[in-house]
């Protein structure tokens, strides 16, 4: 009698996760499927995580608003795995309505060869565009709409595999950091190789781990005056760089700040830092000259090795 129960109750269990998995979505719209909550809408995935390479394909536009029996929703998210593993898809447009992208939501679509993302955008989760190895354009309404974004890490970032820059459907090579943008988040610019020099105003006080590194085409970079710390990583792998200035308010070199910067051979560090991180300059092998100052008062582990 125990197993008999306790049988149907696992075959129970077993219907309504079946059931969670294939009915995922509470309406398709012109072929986009979305859940609904309050006012809003969520762009989510078909029907479960394993059937869903077909669903989306193709250029896809998502619309600021969608109605439904005569309801209008406003569109503010791209649910998790929405697009996950879609290899059709090869360009979508976000609308300047949702704010965040959850994880692997475009994780797999390896035919995706540009994404529009908009101001409105503050967050993307971990790992959002991950292995969307055939990227090759990721257009941003404005670098201080970029610099706001919080990217979950490396592959949340379509930059790290377009590799280039667009704003507002222009490339941007010579980056110029605007005047109300207050700080550089961590991996922001990570593994855009098609930067060639970078400006960073007054206004920016810290720059974030990783902000750009793997930036192989930089050549050169100015770091203003009320930048008080460059975080770990921050230029590591800029294999190009031969020209850094930094302003005269940096208090901390992060770890590996500038680690594998080959074609480097002098730099002069400010009378305004304390601390230089473990392997900062590390296989810096065209480095010849350093000045550092007596306001130095420790340089961690490796900091030059190489």
């Amino acid at each position: 009698m125990k197993q008999n129960l306790l049988r149907r109750f696992f075959a129970t269990l077993m219907l309504l996760a079946i059931s969670t998995l294939t009915w995922a979505y509470d309406a398709e719209i012109n072929g986009i499927y979305y859940n609904f909550s309050g006012d809003e809408a969520t762009v989510t995935y078909y029907s479960n995580r394993y059937d869903n390479k077909t669903a989306y394909s193709g250029s896809i536009v998502i619309p600021n608003t969608v109605t439904l029996n005569s309801k209008t929703y406003t569109v503010t998210s791209i649910d998790a795995i929405t697009f996950q593993g879609c290899t059709g898809l090869w360009s979508i447009t976000v609308p300047n309505s949702v704010t965040s992208i959850g994880w692997a939501a475009f994780s797999g679509c390896t035919s995706l060869r540009s994404i529009t993302i908009p101001n409105s955008v503050t967050s993307i989760e971990d790992s959002a565009f991950s292995g969307c190895s055939g990227l090759n354009k990721a257009d941003f309404a404005s670098v201080e709409s970029l610099c706001k974004i919080s990217f979950g890490n490396y592959s949340a970032n379509p930059l790290y595999y377009a590799k280039r820059l667009y704003i507002n459907k222009q490339e941007v090579t010579d980056l110029v950091i605007p005047n109300n943008v207050t700080s550089i988040g961590n991996d922001v610019f990570r593994n855009c190789s098609g930067l060639t020099s970078v400006t960073i105003p007054n206004s920016v006080t810290s720059i974030g781990e990783r902000a750009f590194e793997g930036c192989s085409g930089l050549t050169s970079v100015t770091i203003g005056n009320s930048v008080t710390s460059i975080g770990n990583s921050a230029f590591s792998g800029c294999s190009g760089l031969t020209s850094v200035t930094i302003g005269n308010s940096l208090t901390i070199i992060g770890n590996y700040a500038f680690e594998s910067c080959t074609s480097l051979t002098s730099i002069t560090i400010p009378n305004s830092v304390t601390s230089i991180g473990w392997g900062a300059f590390r296989s810096c092998t065209s480095l010849t000259s350093i000045t550092i100052p007596n306001s130095v008062t420790s340089i961690e582990d490796s900091a030059f090795s190489g």
